[in-house]
């Protein structure tokens, strides 16, 4: 039976889509022949970052084609993303939109040539050069915006860590020669030991004000308790590099940006602890942003998120047995709860952070406390827990910990 257009089509479509890695790595190599400024860039760039946003432009409209929606692509944190780090890179805005067009050029000879010779697929060639151009067209528009929008955010602060540098200083690779050559500059003033500040700033706010405010609100609350502080803004948080010389400078740090979350901004922030020198900077900031992510799932609001007080946290993330752990601890009691409305888990919350305290948790649940012994029982009659034995008690409270800090961010 003969090809339908539209199953012609998907099969099209199925092998670009196979070939993706193949057709990044050529698209890179069109980019360095034709892009004077692509063969400027260092090879773990091109090889690694330019591929990568190649690879995922290339699966992008596979989707949207295979669809056939046309998705605001402005709202697309990937591609801007790879826009804004175009501009630490020193790309130029018109260099960057002529790969754009020669990625389109590019992807519709490939499609072309995957359709066949015959009458329907010269005629499916036809269709998916328009579509291939008005997708080109739609990505330029979300690229040029976020493009210029970093720009103004790069060169506005005289104050403020250039972008580009502090990208170098965070990845450890220079992203430009300059930032290369000002990263070893600091290098010599980052010996010490530092600790590093994130600030993540609401969905609300407007990126560019709102990063201008964190920055100088920042600056102002830490350079004075800190030898030596940089601050930069990178994507939708804002990055402080602060010296902190003695334990009590570590401390003062913390208590400084405690204000910053008190300031109602609206903030999150986390602290990483202290390292030193340059691979510190990257761990201390690797362990402040862990901090912040997990910020809205803590209980401690008014407060700077410290990495310490997600490390429990992390640990039960990181295992390979949480979902066993939820099976063994916390399930059974959701289910329960929502058959009988018995309130188990919100018992056991009570039990665990009054201290196991069973006249605290009576007042916490406004019950009496037969009442608490009671859900006890029932507790470790579901789960097989028994919470008056202390290796099944850790055990439902770290499965009480795991569910109640992954529930608000699923």
């Amino acid at each position: 039976m003969a090809a339908t257009p539209e199953s012609r089509r998907q099969d099209v479509l199925r092998q670009v889509l196979a070939r993706r890695h193949e057709l990044a790595r050529h698209l890179v190599e069109e980019y360095r022949t034709v892009v004077p400024e692509y063969r400027d860039l260092p090879e773990a760039v091109l090889t690694r970052d330019v591929t990568e946003s190649a690879v995922f432009n290339i699966e992008q409209l596979v989707r949207a084609f295979r669809d056939r929606v046309e998705e605001p692509i402005d709202e697309d944190e990937w591609l801007r993303r790879s826009a804004t780090r175009r501009v630490h890179q020193q790309v130029s805005l018109p260099s960057l939109l002529r790969t754009f067009r020669l990625w389109g050029n590019h992807l519709w000879r490939t499609m072309a040539e995957l359709a066949g010779d015959d009458e329907v697929g010269r005629a499916l060639a036809i269709d998916m050069a328009g579509e291939v151009m008005s997708y080109v067209d739609r990505v330029s528009a979300a690229v040029t915006e976020a493009y210029i929008r970093e720009s103004s955010m790069v060169s506005t602060d005289g104050f403020a860590l250039r972008a580009d540098v502090l990208e170098t200083l965070l990845r450890g690779e220079p992203v430009n020669e300059r930032a290369r050559r000002q990263s070893a500059v600091l290098a010599v003033n980052l010996r010490a030991r530092l600790v590093v500040v994130v600030i993540q700033l609401p969905r609300r706010d407007d990126e560019f004000s709102g990063a201008r405010a964190a920055m100088r609100v920042a600056r102002d609350t830490l350079a004075p308790l800190s030898r030596n502080c940089l601050v930069g803004a990178r994507d939708t948080e804002v990055v402080c590099i602060c010296t902190a010389e003695t334990d009590e400078d570590v401390r003062e740090l913390a208590l400084a940006a405690d204000k910053l979350v008190a300031s109602g901004r609206g903030w999150t922030v986390g602290l990483g602890r202290a390292h030193h020198g340059l691979p510190g900077v990257r761990r201390s900031y690797a362990e402040g942003r862990e901090a912040a992510d997990l910020g809205s799932s803590t209980r401690q609001p008014g407060r700077a998120i410290r990495f310490a007080d997600v490390l429990l946290d992390q640990i039960l993330r990181g295992t390979q047995h949480t979902d066993a752990l939820l099976e063994e601890t916390v399930r059974p009691l959701t289910e329960y709860d929502e058959r009988r409305r018995a309130e188990l888990l919100a018992t056991l919350r009570a039990y665990v952070t009054s201290g196991f305290n069973l006249t605290k948790a009576a007042a916490r649940l406004s019950v009496n406390p037969n009442t608490v012994v009671y859900r006890l029982r029932r507790i470790h009659a579901l789960t097989g827990r028994d919470p008056a034995v202390v290796d099944d008690l850790l055990l439902l409270a770290l499965g009480l910990r795991l569910h109640d800090t992954t529930a608000p961010l699923a």
